[in-house]
């Protein structure tokens, strides 16, 4: 039985597909194969704490029984809201039918698929038996718990995201139409629960409240954006499959959805702590001062203001910036700034110890450090994240999905008659493009 790989055929046998293997590493430029290498590296570092995480009864993380979520959790929130906002960036063109976030459709899907099964793979190894997860979903539902709700829909989530590829890659219309709608609704429901299982921890004030919710959806956009803006600077540079769209129509697109959601940042994070330090509500604004004076200063200043926000909001406002160069570096900073908050997140929510039920520690803060496992589990992520892409990118045809595909929100607000004139721009774009 023969397969095709990157558009050659090869036979079924195993000797025939490691010739067939050879030949394609043998042919890929230098560069790329050192790309590889690295990310294989760094993918067996993180391999390695994965195994050490496996027997049962060793303490390989740095958690305590008044500081229990590390930074698993904070890799499992930051990689679980990147997929949402990566769908809500894209559903402006997959759902809304907008041409100028069209060239996001099929990068969008891979990536988010990718980055979801990244966060299962890493909150199950800090659940150390994650099979029990799966039984106790189904033999034992909960539905009055937001952690259960949480379960049922990022599995949903998945099913959804593997249906939108799979139709995406095989001209299954109707389906990947179907598919594309619902993962975008899912994309708010999602993390509006993740933030639900937060927000129920009275014992945790940082957390408690309804205040958390669309706090991850802000973060989530921003994330998914900002990983949106350094891939298609890379599809740019390097020349990648329909390139000239993505610099034409995407990477402009691209800057003014990072512009709003940083300013939509900065909105956030301001009324969070107004509403924070001038609230009544105890142990709340102990764990807030810890961020903006406390041993949560730094991180929060430099890595989620300074890096997170000021720097990228300049470089996307600033019009010697505003090239495609630009957007690369304040996404990547953006980016760097959602991982540091989301860190910042859950260490606040656990630093300061109000109540009997969130801890008694002896100093004023409790005290984590992540370990080596931990810390070599979130570089494995991102590199498995980053490897799985780069072949996506190599061995799948990523051009603009164009033809019979239509999104199905796409009509709504126009006169019947002018549908498929709306259709004609795209297409004079792509003849443009070819040109």
């Amino acid at each position: 039985m023969a397969e095709t790989v990157a558009g050659r055929s090869i036979g079924g046998a195993p000797r025939a597909a490691w010739r067939a293997l050879r030949a394609e590493v043998a042919g890929q430029p230098r560069a790329l194969k050192l790309w590889f290498a690295l990310l294989t590296v760094l993918m067996a570092v993180g391999a390695v704490g994965a195994v050490l995480t496996l027997p049962p009864g060793d303490e390989v993380f740095g958690t305590n029984p008044s500081f229990e979520w590390g930074l698993l959790i904070a890799a499992y929130v930051f990689f679980a809201i990147t997929t949402s906002g990566l769908c809500l960036a894209s559903s402006l063109g997959t759902v809304f039918g907008l041409e100028r976030f069209m060239p996001l459709e099929k990068r969008h899907a891979v990536l988010a698929l990718l980055s979801l099964v990244t966060a299962f793979g890493v909150i199950a190894l800090d659940l150390h038996y994650p099979i029990r997860l799966g039984f106790g979903a189904v033999l034992s539902p909960s539905p009055t718990s937001p952690m259960w709700w949480m379960g049922v829909l990022y599995g949903g989530y998945l099913a959804l995201l593997v249906v939108e590829v799979w139709s995406m890659f095989t001209g299954h219309e109707k389906t990947h139409n179907i598919a594309c709608t619902s993962a975008s609704c899912m994309a708010i429901l999602a993390p509006s629960t993740l933030g639900a299982v937060f927000g129920v921890l009275a014992a945790r004030p940082y957390w408690h409240g309804s205040f958390t919710p669309p706090s991850l959806l802000a973060a989530a956009l921003l994330s998914g954006i900002s990983l949106l803006g350094i891939v298609f600077y890379l599809v740019h540079r390097f020349q990648l499959k329909g390139w000239e769209r993505a610099t034409s129509l995407a990477i402009p697109a691209l800057r003014l959805l990072l512009t709003i959601s940083l300013a939509v940042t900065i909105l956030v994070a301001a009324w969070q702590i107004l509403t924070t330090l001038y609230g009544s509500v105890p142990g709340l604004g102990d764990a807030m001062s810890t961020m903006l004076v406390g041993p949560l200063a730094p991180w929060f200043w430099i890595g989620r203001v300074g890096v997170g926000v000021a720097i990228p909001l300049v470089l996307v406002l600033y019009r010697p910036t505003q090239t495609p160069v630009g957007l690369f570096a304040a996404s990547i900073l953006a980016f760097i700034g959602v991982l540091v908050d989301r860190v910042l997140f859950v260490s606040a929510g656990q630093i300061v110890s109000s109540t009997p039920s969130s801890g008694v520690v002896s100093s004023p803060f409790n005290e984590y450090t992540p370990s080596f496992v931990e810390i070599s589990i979130l570089v494995g992520s991102f590199a498995f994240l980053a490897f799985g892409y780069t072949l996506a990118e190599r061995f799948l045809d990523m051009s603009e999905h164009v033809g019979s595909h239509r999104p199905l929100l796409s009509g709504w607000g126009r006169h019947p008659h002018e549908k498929q004139d709306a259709q004609a721009p795209l297409v004079h774009d792509h003849a443009a493009a070819g040109h």
